[in-house]
């Protein structure tokens, strides 16, 4: 079972907690009819993830009557005066302020109602069903920040009791109230249907050493594209974007440096990655973050051409410092710092055990941020856009655990890459 992570920083728990009573009785009122809204003047705390949004004016009847669409830089909480379920379209929030005032806007993981909304309540236990699979079951706090997980492996179809189906932040999950997962909550594949959603991209073994192979899109991708996260510098957000993932259910590939994991925040990142074997899985991107190509960057660092024993170093002390942090070996994987590598670069690395470079097809550049000058950063809607639109079959996503507006991109780039019919994986998750 996982420990506690940090808090989300986006998530300030007083303000969740003045919240969560409110809701929890508002749409205990609303789930014995198809509307979970507001009552007597009431508002629902929302939030509206960064990226393309529209909002919709319906008839009586649910036909459409107007609609707008808005790209938002990054996220914004606002409120929302009604709660309904228009049709057969699906659940909607109609929002009180910004540039979708007096819109209701489809209800998922990039707009909804913060913390906890009861969609059903059964005072008969009800089954859920649970297809052979690799499952995660979910505890949260009372702000409904994520507490701890369970994972298990069903090798057969199953089932559990429930006793209610709610949306947590937009997600959907069953409580479950026997079996395995008695006292957690499982994710579902809809807010309709109760059927367990399993870890679709468990982290398998690392293909063999073998020979050298220089990847930037993965052979062998089945609809899926690789996200890969970078680890070295900054790491003001690392815990955050790790917990998100966790709670997405996507498998990721991270490239820690040594050095920047010896530190504080970095111990607490390893540490945090070695409680999910399920999801990550570890390269390694040397131990100072050298350009082992040209020589430079940073002070420990060679200033001309690093000979190939201090490649071997560079790779070995890092590998090291991965193994006792994470229990995880990194090898045969590592991707270059700044992606500088020649011949001489990949052969030593090779000779070090090193013998798969990983490289990129789409670089979100997240490690510059919206105020650099003068060339900002990208925005989180950027981020996403890109990431969501670039990526084709078996592309490597090149992101940061220190990118500035990272967090923010994840549940739009997920939800669309998704909806495109691509599963974010780790790079092993498509090479076995």
């Amino acid at each position: 079972m996982a420990s506690p992570p940090r808090r989300m920083m986006d998530r300030p728990g007083l303000w969740r907690r003045l919240f969560s009573v409110l809701v929890s009785a508002v749409v205990a009122i609303g789930a014995l009819s198809a509307f979970a809204g507001p009552v007597d003047g009431t508002t629902l705390p929302v939030r509206l993830e960064a990226g393309p949004q529209t909002g919709y004016r319906f008839s009586s009847t649910g036909a459409i009557l107007a609609s707008k669409a808005v790209t938002l830089p990054g996220p914004v909480d606002t409120l929302a005066d009604d709660r309904r379920w228009i049709g057969t379209r699906g659940a909607y929030l109609r929002v009180t302020a910004g540039s979708l005032a007096g819109y209701y806007v489809r209800e998922s993981i990039v707009a909804h109602v913060r913390g906890l909304v009861v969609t059903a309540s059964y005072p008969t236990p009800t089954r859920v069903a649970f297809p052979a699979g690799r499952y995660l079951g979910y505890r949260f706090d009372a702000a409904w920040d994520l507490l701890s997980t369970k994972p298990y492996l069903l090798t057969r179809d199953s089932g559990a009791l429930a006793t209610r189906r709610v949306l947590i932040d937009g997600r959907p999950y069953a409580a479950i109230v026997s079996g395995i997962w008695a006292g957690y909550w499982v994710p579902i594949v809809s807010p309709s249907v109760l059927t367990a959603n399993p870890i679709s991209c468990t982290v398998p073994a690392k293909v063999p050493a073998g020979g050298q192979q220089l990847f930037r899109r993965l052979p062998g991708a089945v609809n899926q594209a690789s996200l890969t996260f970078d680890m070295g510098g900054r790491l003001v957000p690392a815990m955050d974007i790790l917990e998100r993932l966790v709670i997405d259910r996507v498998c990721a590939t991270i490239f820690p440096t040594g050095a920047t994991s010896q530190t504080t925040a970095g111990r607490q990142v390893m540490a945090f990655i070695a409680r999910y074997p399920e999801l990550f899985e570890v390269g390694n991107h040397t131990y100072q973050h050298c350009n082992l190509r040209d020589g430079g960057g940073g002070a420990a660092c060679p200033v001309s051409p690093p000979s190939a024993r201090f490649i071997a170093s560079e790779l070995k002390t890092a590998a090291a410092v991965i193994r006792s942090l994470t229990g995880k070996e990194p090898a045969p994987y590592w991707r270059p710092p700044y992606g500088a590598y020649d011949t001489r670069v990949r052969n030593a690395a090779a000779a070090a055990g090193y013998t798969k470079t990983f490289m990129w097809d789409v670089d979100t550049i997240d490690w510059r941020p919206v105020t650099n000058k003068p060339t900002p950063g990208p925005t989180a809607a950027e981020i996403a856009a890109k990431v969501a639109t670039r990526s084709v079959n078996g592309s490597m996503v090149l992101m940061h655990l220190g990118g500035y507006n990272t967090y923010d991109a994840l549940p739009s780039m997920v939800l669309r890459l998704r909806a495109r019919g691509l599963t974010p994986t780790s790079a092993s998750g498509i090479l076995r």
